[in-house]
């Protein structure tokens, strides 16, 4: 390996760079990352960038060319007190996203797997030019679909319009909650991460819920929120103190031992459900001061307690200047009869929470997708056609059938409809549906394996002679599977 001391990139002395005695002041593709006043610019515009994102990649640009590992980067940014690798994995994307990187094919930010991060592009002191850059491939001249980038967020405007509303009317005063509701792939946490991204000021924090197998911490993806916002805002704590013991007693790092005893003597006796009544007085409170946006996502895996909350906060009447902003797959919630199912079906008619559910992209998103990643074959609506057909108009499944075909096609010229009937699936993509798949009963499995023979539509006398079923079984069945979203639409 080569010491860090030795590393020059177009004449800039990196080992200078390592030093944390100054502050950065550096340039690096299209970006100029100044540490002292905390700004981002891309093209002399700043980009909004929440303060532990910003310190990650300070972090990252500080060690250019240098494996970080896990560990050294929590303890760099976040102490590696208070959180886990998840998290730093969560803020990795969000700069990725801010960026316009790719995992994949990076300009920016490399993984090392199972070890850590590295920070590959070229950097360059401020006020020096950039040396001419040849083309860059495919997958990084252009946005992935839904990445914020100066070429534009591909779709998803009314989805994007109704979050803004939605945040007006919280800084407003008029608490809302709001779900982002879609299947995997559907670009949930993409939407959300371009509308943080365009929240110029605005203070946002996120706990993130994880499946697991036996019973959960309560309140998990909170904890994990309000912990992000002591560390951002100490003002928090004393008010955590003052309205919430219950919290602080399970944020022990926030409070001496002294204090953890005293709390324990105070809080004794105290029922569970007070935690409910606590937390909604805290959230009035410090908004009284800023709007907070509170982000929870994959609520399909949240425990009762969460949700409990959710629920209390929708009903409760007083002002207050939050946004709950979650997200969940809606056919998982439905297939394994969880409680945030009926939970929703409580709120939305009275108008307590508001739900955005993504569909799959049409076929003109498809085909702004492909003028901006193939631009070669924007013109084949043939392609475009049968691109979205092979597969339904997923976000996720076009990106990576299109990087596959990019990469059959990289060594020559670009085949259109020859490339795309060659491409077999990504293993990732046929892990993802069979796990889906799996979870099925088997007379659900059954139809849709004789479904899948007929291709996009079906005739149900047809599929019923296949199966040797009752017609009117068969059709039932096609219908709660349409209306539960499950592989099948009504046309």
């Amino acid at each position: 390996m080569i010491p860090i001391a030795s590393l020059r990139y177009n004449g800039l002395n990196m080992s200078k760079i390592s030093s944390t005695s100054l502050p950065l002041h550096v340039r690096f593709g299209e970006f100029e990352l100044d540490e002292r006043n905390a700004l981002l610019l891309r093209s002399h515009r700043a980009i909004p960038l929440s303060p532990i994102p910003f310190n990650l990649l300070c972090a990252l640009v500080r060690d250019p060319g240098t494996l970080l590992t896990k560990d050294e980067l929590l303890d760099r940014v976040w102490g590696h007190r208070f959180v886990s690798a998840s998290v730093l994995k969560g803020a990795i994307s969000d700069l990725r996203t801010l960026l316009g990187d790719s995992p994949r094919q990076p300009r920016f930010i490399e993984t090392v797997s199972r070890r850590g991060y590295r920070f590959i592009c070229p950097l360059l002191p401020q006020g020096e030019s950039a040396p001419p850059e040849g083309p860059l491939p495919p997958a990084v001249r252009v946005p992935s679909i839904g990445t914020p980038s100066p070429e534009g967020f591909i779709g998803r405007g009314e989805e994007l319009a109704r979050l803004q509303d939605a945040w007006r009317r919280a800084t407003q005063g008029q608490r809302t909650i709001v779900w982002v509701a879609g299947e995997p792939g559907i670009g949930k946490s993409t939407l959300i991460a371009h509308f943080c991204s365009g929240l110029d000021h605005a203070l946002w924090v996120r706990g993130q819920c994880v499946q697991l197998h036996g019973s959960g911490e309560p309140y998990l993806p909170v904890l994990e929120a309000i912990a992000e916002l002591c560390r951002r805002d100490e003002q928090a704590i004393p008010l955590l103190r003052s309205v919430a013991p219950t919290w602080l007693l399970q944020l022990p790092w926030l409070c001496s031992a002294a204090q953890r005893e005293a709390l324990l003597n105070e809080l004794v006796g105290a029922h569970p459900q007070r935690m409910l009544r606590e937390m909604s007085e805290f959230l009035d409170r410090y908004t009284e001061h800023q709007p907070l946006l509170l982000i929870t996502e994959d609520l399909h895996w949240g425990d009762p307690s969460t949700l409990q909350l959710v629920d209390y906060l929708a009903r409760r009447r007083s002002h207050s200047r939050l946004m709950w902003l979650g997200s969940f797959r809606l056919t998982e919630i439905i297939a394994q009869d969880h409680p945030l199912n009926e939970l929703r079906h409580e709120l939305r008619p009275q108008g307590l929470c508001e739900e955005i559910l993504l569909d799959a992209f049409s076929e003109r998103d498809v085909a702004t997708y492909v003028c901006t990643r193939l631009p070669t074959l924007a013109a084949e609506d043939r392609f475009v056609k049968a691109l979205h057909e092979r597969t339904s108009g997923v976000p996720l499944f076009v990106a990576s059938l299109a990087n596959e075909v990019l990469a059959q096609a990289a060594h020559g010229s670009l085949a259109g409809l020859a490339d795309l009937a060659r491409t077999r699936i990504p293993e990732s993509l046929n892990a993802l549906i069979d796990h889906h798949v799996a979870k099925l009963s088997g007379e659900r499995r059954q139809l849709l394996t004789a479904a899948a023979v007929f291709g996009m539509t079906l005739r149900l006398d047809m599929l019923s002679r296949v199966l040797d079923s009752d017609p009117v079984q068969v059709a039932e069945l096609c219908d709660r599977l349409a209306r539960e979203r499950l592989w099948l639409t009504e046309v």
